[in-house]
């Protein structure tokens, strides 16, 4: 086991190799940046996650995946940081990342010692999704960790608005207006939304729920239809909220030089009821 003194950081704390007795401790950290609507991390989501990523082809195909774990002097799990090699193009992945978002300097430490590992390469960071969480780095609830990417080097690349809404401020049904299908790839709910004479306007994809949240991966409205289609996807969330799910969750791609109120789907989403609480980012650091 490797362990590295980092006195010129932070004075008496220490980087390891992650192990077992580390798990509450950093569900704990994990726990403190979750996103509203966001499953509550568990232990087998964690061991998913210390496993890495799964398997989407050779491009992304990942080698040499490490966890290893900052401790105060008192012996305290204060950050954990998770790493892997690309070999189809050579670059380094820093996968996930978490510590006391207040403390930057614990977020600094631990991307030096990834930076360490990993020499003269390109480093991307968090542009792959995790058993923990979506793809990007949410940029308002860890303010802390952007902060200590952007100094060590890296820069933002593109984004997605997280979009969030509590099923259950939803008014009933007042007709049917989806019609729901099983889908396999990814479990869950093809869904077609209809006007009330039958008339399809648009298709939707939702996941099936992780406790009580599920994903609305995609939405499209067929030319014409956008005027009222908010309704329609208000009362089709309505009807996910009759299966049980209490709250949904979905991101939509932002533009850097595009104002965000042209996107008509995004506008879609808020005038249904769904409020973007925060954007997530991915980075890059090249040597």
């Amino acid at each position: 086991m490797t362990v590295m003194q980092v006195g010129a950081k932070k004075a008496g704390v220490t980087v390891r190799p992650y192990s077992p007795q580390d798990q509450e401790q950093v569900l704990e950290l994990i726990a403190a940046s979750r996103l509203p609507g966001q499953p509550a991390a568990t232990p087998r989501m964690l061991d998913d996650a210390l496993a890495g990523p799964p398997d989407a082809g050779e491009q992304r195909r990942l080698e040499g995946l490490e966890t290893d774990v900052m401790t105060s002097a008192e012996g305290r799990v204060v950050g954990a940081v998770s790493s892997a090699f690309r070999p189809a193009d050579g670059a380094g992945v820093l996968l996930w990342l978490h510590s006391q978002e207040d403390d930057q300097v614990i977020a600094h430490t631990l991307i030096d010692h990834t930076l360490q590992r990993f020499g003269r390469r390109t480093v991307h960071a968090f542009d792959m999704a995790t058993a923990l969480s979506f793809a990007g780095l949410p940029s308002r609830t860890r303010r802390g960790t952007c902060r200590a990417l952007e100094t060590s080097g890296f820069t933002r690349q593109e984004g997605w608005s997280y979009l969030h809404h509590r099923l259950a401020t939803l008014r009933p049904r007042l007709y049917a207006v989806a019609d729901l299908t099983e889908s396999t790839s990814p479990p869950g709910w093809r869904i077609h939304l209809r006007e009330r004479d039958g008339t399809r306007i648009g298709e939707a994809l939702v996941t099936l729920p992780v406790g009580d949240t599920a994903i609305l991966e995609w939405v499209t409205l067929h030319p014409g239809r956008h005027a009222l289609s908010h309704i329609q996807l208000e009362q089709c969330l309505a009807h996910l909220a009759d299966r049980g799910i209490r709250e949904i969750v979905t991101l939509r791609t932002t533009q850097p030089d595009h104002e965000t109120h042209h996107d008509p789907l995004r506008q879609l989403h808020l005038q249904a009821g769904f409020h973007e609480t925060d954007q997530l980012h991915t980075y890059t650091r090249r040597p």
